[in-house]
């Protein structure tokens, strides 16, 4: 492969690792909004008041609280309220590499049967939460690589 071949595909892997951080940001940005939203509600402000702050509508606020009521809670002493939700957070750039594999590699996981690959054109599934399948969600969406998968199951077959 020629020079510039060769930045051409660096350049390209660049945008994506961009295009996938951002992803990550704004969806932790809306759950973060949502609960504001969820916390402004529950201290008594009305639905037209917290739209009034958003820049929405009191309706769109009413379904912006319904999502926050949904979130998991967070896990006393995690890094995260899911396995995905702490692949985003390090997708993000708000963990770094250390954390992420120890918060994976130590994370509670409930046992859901047999994992079944997908083929490599298939849409990931949403996993059933607190299960393994969510780190294999975040691989696909490119929050994490190979090469976290492959460390965190390092690091869990030292544990057993």
């Amino acid at each position: 492969m020629t020079p510039a071949l060769e930045a051409v595909g660096r350049a390209r892997n660049a945008e994506l690792a961009v295009r996938i951080s951002n992803k990550a940001r704004a969806t932790l940005a809306h759950e973060r909004t949502a609960l504001a939203a969820l916390a402004a509600a529950d201290a008594g402000a009305s639905h037209r008041a917290i739209g009034a702050k958003l820049g929405i509508s009191h309706v769109a606020v009413g379904a912006l609280i319904a999502k926050a009521r949904a979130l998991s809670p967070l896990v006393e002493g995690r890094a995260g309220r899911s396995p995905l939700h702490i692949a985003m957070r390090y997708a993000a750039g708000e963990l770094d590499r250390d954390t992420l594999v120890e918060a994976l590699a130590t994370w509670p996981y409930t046992l859901t049967g047999a994992f079944t690959e997908t083929l490599p054109d298939d849409r990931a599934t949403p996993a059933a939460p607190g299960t393994f399948e969510e780190v294999h969600n975040a691989l696909f969406h490119g929050y994490v690589d190979q090469d976290i998968v492959d460390a965190i199951l390092h690091r869990r077959a030292g544990q057993q």
